[in-house]
């Protein structure tokens, strides 16, 4: 592939090796996409051998050069087993690259919990699985998005998520101190649009009051693209636990990497740091844990869209990493359905559903973010981790409480700050009331009847019997394992 011809140049080869190789790709598939996808042919040549040369150069080692052992990885085992508590043997092995840039031998991984865990790895080996049925013909066809509550009342947290169905691709996964407030769910939405550069289909959610921005900047986006849509809706609601997809990945959110994090804010509520009716706290938890959170959600987000699942005979779609299967179908037999979208009509939806000026885009109040700034600044602006998150939450409670008391912070100021935390919530109370309501009402459902595809979607039987379903497994290392219906 390489002879008679020179190779590129390292500044334009260099970044894709690294690219590649942070996303977990072989020596083999890297070569394949970057001569298929990026390289100049007629012009430059680039053999395996160059590359695996060029690779171990720029100090990016494999398993069997990086030669790690049961005692070189055990620290590292130990911190990751705060944090994931249930993870497996291959989710592991993605956590040691992903946080430490360790490639490990599954065999050393497996030595350690038959070493250190005999006990859990036999419980993980006795999940059951759970079926569900779905539709689904390419990507982009359908966007599910869900809403998670679970952390809502124990600390203040919601989460978000939006997911294309038949890729398995996380399309955003957010958390922030609401989730009720349908600018802020319609946002999610049209910052995704607006990076990807175009929209499904369809979207899909649960009926309720914060999804309805969404409805209608897709079917405002839809019909503005196609004038024959005009009268339609574009988006399907699903009711009482029927958005499947998202509930899903719920479920493997909760397993894969809540547990940990919940152990470590649950020790602060529990030794008395935090209390839900404290204003103060409320405020200075958000400004702390959220922007923390969100980076550890943006790190899972990638690394389960990169990780590479084991094969499923089960599965009807095709197999392979979530991101390679939303943005290379073609590579695997699959349509995509996408339609883009000009920046301009992006705007045009934003400026119609959203405004910018809410306060539920405020992560706190500006004056309580300018003095959490100057304590943390004068601290040294240490960076907040799971080691230290209580400790900077607490060394920076005290001296807001310390100028509380001494008014060097006016009390009328701190008055504002109670007022609008309880507003909010008293808002967010009302609109979650609102959206159960609606929800046991009842929103129309476009595929109402279950045993009928949509037009446009076919039924896969598995083994040609009984319904299709999608399969969702209990094993963490299968996380891309669900039997989607394909339209061939």
């Amino acid at each position: 592939m390489g002879k008679n011809k020179p190779l590129p140049p390292r500044s334009f080869l260099d970044p894709l090796i690294i690219f590649y190789y942070d996303s977990g790709k072989s020596d083999k598939e890297s070569l394949d996409l970057i001569v298929r996808y990026h390289l100049d042919t007629t012009t430059y040549g680039l053999g395996y051998s160059s590359f695996r040369k060029i690779r171990r150069s720029m100090d990016l080692l494999g398993t069997r050069q990086q030669a790690h052992t049961l005692e070189s990885i055990q620290d590292q085992m130990q911190e990751l087993r705060v944090l994931f508590p249930n993870a497996g043997m291959l989710e592991m092995k993605s956590h040691l690259f992903d946080r430490y840039r360790m490639k490990v031998a599954r065999s050393i991984i497996e030595s350690f919990f038959a070493t250190f865990e005999p006990e859990l790895r036999q419980a993980r080996l006795g999940r059951k699985l759970v079926r569900m049925q779905f539709w689904a013909a390419g990507i982009n066809v359908l966007w599910c998005f869900d809403q998670h509550d679970k952390w809502k009342y124990k600390f203040g947290l919601c989460f978000h998520v939006g997911v294309d169905p038949f890729s398995g691709y996380l399309l955003w996964l957010r958390v922030w101190w609401n989730n009720s407030n349908p600018q802020l769910i319609c946002s999610y939405y049209l910052d995704t649009v607006e990076g990807l550069g175009y929209i499904p289909l369809m979207t899909q959610s649960d009926p309720g009051t914060e999804n309805t921005r969404i409805a209608d900047a897709q079917t405002h986006l839809r019909q503005l693209l196609d004038p024959q849509l005009a009268g339609s809706i574009q988006h399907n609601w699903k009711r009482k636990k029927t958005n499947v997809k998202a509930e899903i990945e719920w479920s493997q959110f909760r397993r894969r990497w809540a547990p940990g994090f919940e152990n470590i804010l649950e020790r602060g509520v529990v030794a008395g740091h935090y209390d839900l009716s404290n204003p103060i706290q409320v405020l200075l938890f958000r400004c702390l844990a959220i922007p923390w959170l969100q980076g550890e959600l943006d790190r899972y987000r990638q690394r389960v869209n990169n990780f590479k699942p084991r094969k499923n005979v089960h599965k009807l779609t095709p197999h392979g990493r979530r991101q390679d299967l939303h943005f290379r179908p073609q590579d695997f037999g699959a349509r995509d359905f996408k339609v883009l979208v000009p920046p301009q009509d992006v705007a045009l939806a934003r400026e119609t559903y959203i405004d910018a000026g809410h306060s539920v885009f405020q992560l706190v109040p500006p004056t309580f973010a300018e003095v959490v700034n100057i304590i943390y600044v004068a601290m040294g602006q240490p960076p907040v981790s799971e080691k230290n998150f209580w400790s900077v939450y607490c060394d920076v409670l005290d001296q807001i409480e310390a100028g509380i008391e001494a008014e060097t912070i006016p009390h009328a100021v701190v008055r504002e700050w109670a007022e609008g935390v309880v507003r909010a919530v008293q808002e967010d109370d009302q609109a979650q009331r609102q959206a159960e309501v609606e929800e046991a009402q009842g929103a129309p459902n476009l595929f109402a009847d279950p045993s009928r595809p949509p037009q446009g979607f076919v039924v896969v039987n598995n083994g040609g019997e009984g319904l299709p379903t999608v399969q969702l497994t209990d094993d963490e290392d299968e996380s891309d394992g669900e039997a989607w219906l394909v339209d061939p």
